[in-house]
């Protein structure tokens, strides 16, 4: 009977220990599934919280972006008023006609040429023909067209009118200036950004001299890299003849004799005179 008391004794601390065994491992599962379920609905939050921070930077984005495009449009007026600058801006050239003797064309491109052989005393007039090339512009076949062929036509309708329909700038004869001879100058005013065309004519030359051809002259001039010059040399040219000598004939006068007649009046003033 004791055995059995014992025994029973046994099995049932042994199932306790079971029963307590099986207890512990889901108290524990069951921990870990609450740990995990917690981590699960932690883990949005921080998606959020990522979510949010994501927002704030997109918004503090989008305040920089705001906040730098006054900036941006600031800068884009400050560049456009250079420009509104230039288009007001108004280009001061002294022109200088050297009349020379040359029977090569000279491309100087504006600027100065020395040792030339100028000629003194010859008339110069300059016209101005801005309202003609104005004229030339309203016309689609006359634009986009190169400044020599713009200069060629101006020159031939600038011909096919008489001086009086033409306004006059200035005029005048060369002269000897700063050790240059043959020279004559004039200053013009012009808008840095609207053409004006002068027409230049050689009047009168001394004698032995040709007249020059007549120079169109589109202002305001630049140079090759666009510059705007102070100084601008133009060179007609023009051809140097020698004078004829004249050839004066001695025409004697009187009764012509021969050669009898040439020898009787001879013996007779030599015998006879006296």
């Amino acid at each position: 009977m004791n055995k059995r008391k014992w025994l029973f004794v046994c099995v049932a601390a042994l199932f306790s220990t079971v029963a307590y065994s099986q207890l512990s491992f889901a108290d524990s599962s069951d921990s870990s599934t609450t740990q995990t379920i917690d981590n699960s609905i932690t883990a949005p939050s921080e998606t959020d919280s990522s979510e949010n921070t994501t927002e704030e930077t997109a918004d503090s984005n989008i305040s920089f972006t705001e906040s730098t495009n006054p900036t941006s449009e600031s800068s884009s007026e400050t560049s456009e008023k250079p420009q509104d600058v230039e288009d007001t801006q108004v280009i001061k050239q002294a022109i200088h006609i050297q009349k020379i003797i040359s029977s090569n064309q000279i491309n100087n491109q504006g600027r100065q040429v020395t040792q030339q052989e100028g000629v003194n005393g010859a008339k110069f007039i300059v016209y101005d023909i801005t309202n003609i090339l104005e004229e030339m512009t309203q016309d689609d076949n006359e634009k986009n067209q190169s400044v020599e062929i713009i200069e060629s036509k101006l020159k031939d309708r600038a011909k096919k009118l008489s001086y009086d329909q033409l306004k006059k700038v200035t005029e005048g004869e060369t002269k000897t200036i700063d050790d240059q001879e043959g020279v004559i100058d004039f200053s013009i005013e012009v808008p840095a950004n609207k053409k004006q065309a002068y027409y230049i004519v050689n009047e009168s030359s001394p004698e032995n001299i040709s007249n020059s051809e007549d120079i169109v002259l589109l202002t305001p001039v630049s140079d090759e890299k666009g510059e705007f010059l102070t100084d601008v040399w133009l060179y007609p040219k023009s051809k140097k003849s020698e004078p004829k000598e004249e050839i004066k004939k001695v025409v004697s006068t009187g009764v012509k004799k021969n050669f009898f007649d040439n020898c009787w009046d001879f013996f007779t003033h030599l015998f006879f005179n006296d």
